[in-house]
């Protein structure tokens, strides 16, 4: 019964159970001074549900807002009871969680503890739980760390270039505000002086990364697809750079390019399919094969001089050969 009169009583516990059969986000909470440590006595399956407060940031309404708590087996919550000092009170409210230090190992078969055995992470034994990107540079165990920047990459005209890093190696507490997920997707905000950059990364190896000078780094490990409905329009100051280790293949309704000078370097045939072949040089065209050139048609084969001359020179010239 709720008895919001009576006397408030706080709690401080361990939670032991988020599979909230209702999808409330409840969780089952072994609290600290009204349930006993020892399983057999009060086994998980036997902790009442406590229901999670959220910030007023969120609806709860709907679907609106956020609607799942982060707390995990064995974090630890503080909260109150909406029932007061009852002998055994039953409706907990969890209100937050809070951080400490990993002293010990998890022990799974205690209360207190988590049943599934998979917090504290090893990474974070003798460590606060505060994430260890926060104030430090990645280590084995945490997202991120594996991460290798493309490196001499080979450009048309015989360059090479290296995808740059952001220096997150350097955080500094408390400027850089990190979100981790169970299975390691990481978004950081690092306000970190002269470090500043935002990360969002997948734990397939893909990112986003804004770094402190302003450069933005895309990457992704699984292919990429984009899809614009409407127009879309891309405006390079500098110099474009695109490199493949497979095919290029472009279609649309008609091309148009405009520019100072053209470079085909082909280690193979070049071949064009159209319709109608229009060249129109303001000066010179030069056309110059290394064994045999042939030009002709289905139908009449012209050479135009114009007003020039139409010189035909080589070691053997033959005007309608026979066979």
């Amino acid at each position: 019964m709720i008895n919001l009169n009576g006397e408030f009583v706080w709690w401080l516990g361990v939670v032991e159970d988020v599979q909230d059969p209702e999808k409330l986000g409840r969780a089952r909470v072994r609290i600290h001074g009204y349930h006993s440590a020892n399983q057999e006595d009060i086994p998980t399956s036997s902790l009442p549900w406590a229901h999670p407060i959220f910030p007023v940031t969120s609806a709860s309404s709907s679907g609106v807002g956020t609607t799942v708590p982060g707390f995990l087996p064995g974090t630890q919550v503080f909260g109150f009871f909406l029932d007061g000092k009852e002998p055994m009170p039953q409706q907990a409210m969890i209100m937050g969680t809070v951080p400490g230090v990993n002293a010990q190992e998890n022990i799974k078969e205690e209360g207190l503890n988590d049943p599934y055995d998979n917090f504290p992470r090893d990474t974070y034994l003798g460590k606060p739980d505060t994430n260890i990107l926060a104030y430090g540079p990645p280590e084995e165990g945490t997202p991120s760390f594996n991460k290798k920047p493309a490196e001499e990459v080979p450009t048309g005209d015989d360059e090479t270039w290296n995808e740059p890093t952001a220096g997150d190696g350097n955080p500094v507490y408390p400027f850089n505000k990190v979100y981790e997920s169970v299975t390691g997707h990481l978004i950081e905000i690092d306000d970190t002086r002269d470090n500043e950059r935002i990360h969002i990364y997948h734990n397939s190896g893909s990112f986003v990364e804004f770094h402190p000078d302003g450069k933005m780094v895309i990457k992704s490990t699984g292919g990429g697809y984009k899809v614009t409905m409407g127009d879309e329009k891309m405006y390079v100051q500098g110099n474009l750079n695109i490199t493949t280790d497979g095919n290029a293949v472009f279609k649309a309704a008609n091309y148009i390019f405009e520019g100072g000078k053209a470079h085909f370097k082909l280690s193979d045939d070049f071949q064009v399919d159209c319709k109608n072949f229009n060249v129109n040089a303001t000066e010179n065209i030069n056309a110059v094969a290394g064994t045999d050139a042939q030009i002709g048609g289905s139908g009449v084969a012209n050479f135009v001089g114009g007003g020039a001359k139409i010189k035909l020179q080589g070691g053997m010239v033959e005007l309608n050969p026979p066979g």
